[in-house]
């Protein structure tokens, strides 16, 4: 299913309808929120699908993950409002990759569309927003021999290796970024083509129009929200929900585990940090994670962007919407 259970009861409140033009009626509107980790999204972009009768998809990789609900901020079921799809679709001891995201997120649109049901997709991750509405490409998996051949090799050796194999790529990654480096040489060496080259032959889904709205705020408040919720999420219960998850096994080696803070809070009930040590780590890595998002989505996305601490930001998203 991808449906969450969490979406049992609905909040009812006046609907209306978005004016769609009859030329868009082969072409399906589909309207993304997105932006960093703590602007408020989620609160949102269920305030705004209720509104107009619409359903949410998630595109949040931390949110898949079942049974860990307060470190990765999901929507209590009371503020939902309406059916939100791809929350807790996979177990925290399994992968969910991009591609699965993908597949399943596109069938909740032909789903969607086929009910004429408005969709609203909302998150930060931007490799789940890029394959939803550009695809993946036809890339290759790991393969062993090549990564061994870069582990002798500096990160600074292989982004240059990598700029004169593939400049195109090269320019668009950081040259600290190691993990997408050795991908990018290693997608070049498997196929002897540029994974730039091979990136344009994504396919997009068919029949959909994607209409990106982002919201942010200034760096300063941002932070303070964030540093906010962090301690919210910790009286909620966010060290309880790690002890369960560490019963059954959560640790290191579940791909969960890289979730932002649920490595911290284990720590802490390892006793390897203090609580001080513990929030203050959260809170860092959840704010550098944020401006990692704000770099990201302002290169990579046609996203046209709102201040989230306007109190007509709604109304002004909505608008946007409808023009567009």
């Amino acid at each position: 299913m991808s449906i969450s259970r969490r979406n049992d009861n609905f909040a009812s409140l006046e609907r209306t309808e978005f004016i769609m033009p009859k030329e868009l009626d082969d072409v399906f509107p589909v309207y993304i929120l997105c932006g960093p980790t703590g602007v408020g999204k989620s609160q949102l972009a269920a305030q705004i699908a209720d509104k107009y009768t619409g359903e949410i998809i998630s595109a949040d990789s931390r949110q898949v993950y079942a049974k860990m609900d307060i470190g990765t901020a999901k929507l209590p079921p009371a503020e939902m409002k309406v059916r939100h799809h791809l929350l807790d679709v996979a177990r925290p001891n399994e992968l969910f990759s991009a591609q699965e995201y993908s597949q399943k997120a596109k069938k909740v649109l032909n789903e969607l569309k086929e009910k004429k049901i408005k969709p609203f997709v909302a998150g930060g991750t931007g490799l789940y927003l890029k394959a939803l509405t550009e695809g993946l490409f036809p890339g290759t998996g790991r393969v062993v021999e090549l990564r061994a051949g870069f582990e002798g090799k500096t990160t600074p050796e292989l982004y240059s290796e990598l700029a004169k194999v593939d400049p195109e790529k090269a320019a668009r990654l950081s040259k600290n970024d190691r993990q997408r480096i050795e991908r990018a040489l290693e997608v070049f060496y498997a196929h002897g083509r540029p994974m730039s080259a091979i990136e344009k032959n994504r396919s997009a889904p068919t029949g959909f129009k994607f209409i990106w709205a982002g919201l942010t705020l200034e760096r300063k408040e941002l932070y303070r929200r964030i540093d906010e919720r962090v301690d919210r999420q910790l009286t909620e219960g966010w060290i309880e929900e790690v002890k369960q998850l560490k019963k059954n096994g959560f640790g290191p080696d579940w791909p969960a585990f890289r979730t932002i803070g649920y490595p911290e809070v284990y720590g802490y009930l390892a006793e390897e940090l203090a609580y001080a040590e513990m929030v203050q780590l959260i809170k860092q890595k959840t704010r550098n994670y944020a401006k990692r998002q704000l770099t990201w989505f302002r290169h990579q996305s046609p996203a046209h962007w709102f201040d989230a601490a306007d109190p007509q930001v709604a109304k002004k998203i909505e608008k946007y919407w409808e023009l567009n």
